[in-house]
């Protein structure tokens, strides 16, 4: 992690490398992700990657995202300022060099950032991306008719937060003009110094924003592409980018199909085609492996054992940790989750040991708080009173004015309909029947309509999980947990969290930072506004003619992050 002060960076780089040895080192074990090319040594070009997404974006708008379908998606047509590398160290995209205050990047007072940029990098169409564009787009994201869910990641910039909530809330809503809506747009502390620097003012320092210049929503998209095409600027041949891909083909609810991008700054792809299949069943994506039809795929529960044991399929596996964790999120202003007994109550009730050895089939780690192993902030004991205890469970819910459970309201537990989803909402179902007595109503929903849903809080109980966009615990806490975030849709609220949360994004001293995003993870814990369950363990078959594959645990698919060095070798 790169930060104001370069001891940081190699601090969070040697946190991290625990979590990230099995990403670094799995597939070198099943097999080499490069293998032999060819007799000459040349690579073989032009080969297709089929991969399945699961189902279909809700939008593939990088200044919109907020799902990881939609974020795998836009990954491969743009670039941002900085990315990661494999091992998730922040280095420069569009950028020149990362910004420090021995090269002038950074203000001694850690508040202006000035982001030098390549004079090489173009769009696909062969137009120069220049500062200008990061102006717009990061405008763009704040833009309050926009309504982007990231947008308070960019709230540290002046005037950024002023101009995103200009328009009020559904409850205090304000109607500012046209003139007062521009002069606050323009009050955004940024500007192109010329056609290859960018200035960017922050209202005070914060120590991972260079982070946050890297996620999508400060990626650049073309105002004048997005200005004349309006919705429709999402669709190929309109949907035009900076990054290694261009999106040739959407075919909707069934794939995506992308070809390398001629106008590359960058390694330029060894793929002719890139192909996202929409297989909503994770059954039937693994049959379509079996077939030939996929060349890479995530193994299903009930399938895991014979993955990792059978001659064939075990050399061809690819086990590794993620920076994930999963739960089932309430949503707290309705009953009964208003009631932190009965979350608790909740959480005491579900095994999770036997969910991951009977649902995920032994693939995952318990979980009891937010932020995962290897990661700065992870903390093994938080949460950790609110493990398996029937009888505990049945205390708090008598406490709560609950004993006789018939007098709960209906409990609806929503989830994406998918086959692993289905075990675990019926996984859900299950221990709230027989070790509580209470009956749950299941609702699946697609893809898209269970993230409508989520996005407009209209749940009671879901299956939720939460993947880090940089390794940082601020990334963590107060994203899911400071009542002001958007993505805390649950409506979590402790004010004490949200001081800690503060503290946890803007302290410098790097210490008091970590200490008060842990001392915010204990306090999430015991309110249990998510009843936290696994960190997630990621488990795939991936063909052996597939090479090059460079996996990190911050993927939204195998690899994804390095398509672009992805070859296949038949």
């Amino acid at each position: 992690m790169l930060k104001i002060f370069h001891l940081w960076r190699m601090r969070y780089a040697l946190l991290l490398a625990a979590g990230l040895l099995l990403a670094s080192c799995a597939r070198s074990q099943q097999g080499s992700p490069a293998g032999p090319a060819g007799e000459d040594g040349s690579v073989p070009q032009g080969g297709e990657l089929r991969v399945n997404m699961t189902g279909e974006p809700d939008t593939i708008d990088p200044h919109k995202s907020n799902f990881a379908t939609s974020i795998l998606v836009a990954s491969q047509v743009f670039d941002g300022l900085f990315k990661y590398d494999q091992a998730l160290n922040l280095v420069p995209a569009v950028a020149k060099e990362m910004p420090a205050v021995s090269n002038g990047g950074v203000s001694a007072d850690g508040k202006t950032y000035t982001v030098k940029l390549r004079n090489d990098v173009k769009w696909s169409d062969g137009k120069p991306v220049m500062a200008n564009d990061f102006v717009y787009s990061i405008k763009r994201s704040l833009d309050p008719k926009l309504a982007a869910k990231y947008a308070p990641n960019l709230y540290d910039i002046k005037g950024a937060q002023e101009y995103n909530t200009a328009l009020g809330t559904g409850d205090n809503p304000r109607m500012p003009d046209a003139a007062q809506l521009q002069s606050l747009r323009d009050a955004v502390g940024l500007k192109a110094q010329d056609d290859y620097t960018l200035v960017v003012e922050l209202k005070a320092p914060r120590p991972s924003f260079l982070h946050l210049l890297a996620l999508w929503v400060a990626w650049p998209v073309r105002e004048d592409v997005v200005t004349k095409n309006g919705d429709k600027w999402t669709e190929p041949p309109n949907y035009t980018g900076n990054g290694p891909f261009m999106l040739s083909t959407w075919a909707h609810e069934q794939r995506m199909e992308f070809v390398p991008n001629p106008n590359y700054y960058g390694e330029k792809p060894k793929l002719g085609k890139l192909i996202f299949l929409q297989i909503k069943d994770d059954n039937q994506a693994y049959l379509a492996y079996q077939n030939g039809e996929l060349d890479m795929v995530a193994v299903p529960p009930a399938n895991t054992r014979i993955a990792l044991t059978d001659q064939s399929l075990s050399q061809q596996s690819l086990r590794y940790n993620d920076l994930v964790v999963y739960g089932y999120q309430y949503n707290m202003i309705v009953a009964p989750f208003t009631n932190a007994k009965v979350r608790q109550a909740f959480s005491l009730a579900v095994d999770r040991k036997s969910l991951i050895d009977k649902v995920a089939q032994g693939v995952g780690r318990e979980a009891y708080s937010a932020v995962p192993p290897g990661m700065p902030g992870f903390d093994g004991d938080a949460g950790k009173q609110y493990a398996f205890n029937v009888a505990k469970a049945k205390e708090l819910l008598a406490e709560a004015g609950f004993s006789d459970v018939s007098k709960l309201p209906k409990i609806t537990f929503t989830f994406a309909d998918t086959a692993t989803n289905r075990l675990r909402a019926e996984f859900f179902q299950g221990q709230m029947k027989q070790n509580l007595g209470i009956d749950v109503t299941l609702e699946p929903l697609d893809t898209r309509a269970f993230q409508q849903r989520f996005n407009a809080s209209q749940y009671m109980v879901i299956f939720s999980g939460w993947g880090a966009d940089y390794p940082d615990p601020d990334n963590f806490i107060p994203e899911l947990f400071k009542s002001t975030s958007r993505n805390n849709s649950g409506h979590y609220s402790n004010p004490r969290v949200d001081d800690l949360a503060t503290a946890c994004q803007g302290t410098l001293d790097y210490e008091k930072r970590i200490s008060s995003c842990m001392e915010a993870q204990k306090l999430v814990a015991q309110d249990q506004p998510w009843t936290f369950l696994f960190y997630r363990e990621q488990l795939w078959l991936v063909k052996p003619y597939l090479k090059g594959l460079q996996v990190t645990a911050k993927d939204q698919l195998p690899g994804n992050r390095f398509y672009q060095k992805v070859y296949i070798q038949k």
